[in-house]
C-alpha cells in the first residue's frame, strides 16, 4: 500500500470510528506482536495506545474499550492504575513510550501524523494474581520488549 492510500484508509477509519487499529505481527527483527491505535490523538487529544503480546482480536478489544472510554472523556495517565478497561476487578497500568522508540514501533502513526508529534502509552495487563511485569513474582505473558521501550 502506498503512503497516500494508507493515510486515506486510516483517515476514513478515524472519521467513521474515531480511531484506526493496527496489528503488527512478529517479524524477522524479533519484535513481539503488538497492536496500537492511530487516531486517539486526533479524535480525543489523548496519547496513542499500544498493547503487546495479545492475539489481534484481543488487542483490538482492549484498544476499543480504551477508545470508548476516551470518547466519554476518560483520561489515561502514565503510571496510574486504571480499573475501567478490564472486568473482574483487574486494573491496567499505562507507561509512556520513550520518544526514541516511536519510529520503530509507531511508524505508520508517524507517517499519518507527520509533521505533528504525538505521545504514546503501552498498556500493561496484570497476571491472574493482579501483578505487573516489573514485579519479580509476575507470571503473565512475556513483557521484556514492552518494558524496554517505556519510561520506568
Amino acid at each position: 500500500m502506498d503512503i497516500v492510500k494508507e493515510k486515506k484508509a486510516i483517515a476514513l477509519n478515524i472519521q467513521k470510528f474515531g480511531w484506526h487499529c493496527l496489528h503488527v505481527f512478529p517479524n524477522e527483527v524479533g519484535h513481539a506482536q503488538f497492536t496500537y491505535s492511530i487516531g486517539f490523538t486526533e479524535s480525543y487529544g489523548a496519547p496513542e495506545m499500544m498493547v503487546f503480546g495479545l492475539p489481534k482480536e484481543k488487542g483490538h478489544g482492549i484498544l476499543s474499550a480504551c477508545a470508548a472510554l476516551l470518547k466519554e472523556g476518560h483520561k489515561f495517565e502514565a503510571d496510574m492504575p486504571d480499573e475501567n478497561v478490564l472486568a473482574g476487578g483487574y486494573q491496567v497500568i499505562c507507561k509512556s513510550v520513550r520518544s526514541k522508540y516511536l519510529p520503530e514501533y509507531f511508524g505508520t502513526a508517524m507517517r499519518y501524523y507527520e509533521p505533528q508529534f504525538f505521545q504514546a502509552l503501552v498498556i500493561f495487563i496484570p497476571d491472574k494474581n493482579h501483578r505487573f511485569p516489573w514485579k519479580m513474582t509476575y507470571e503473565g505473558a512475556p513483557a521484556t520488549e514492552a518494558l524496554n521501550i517505556v519510561s520506568m
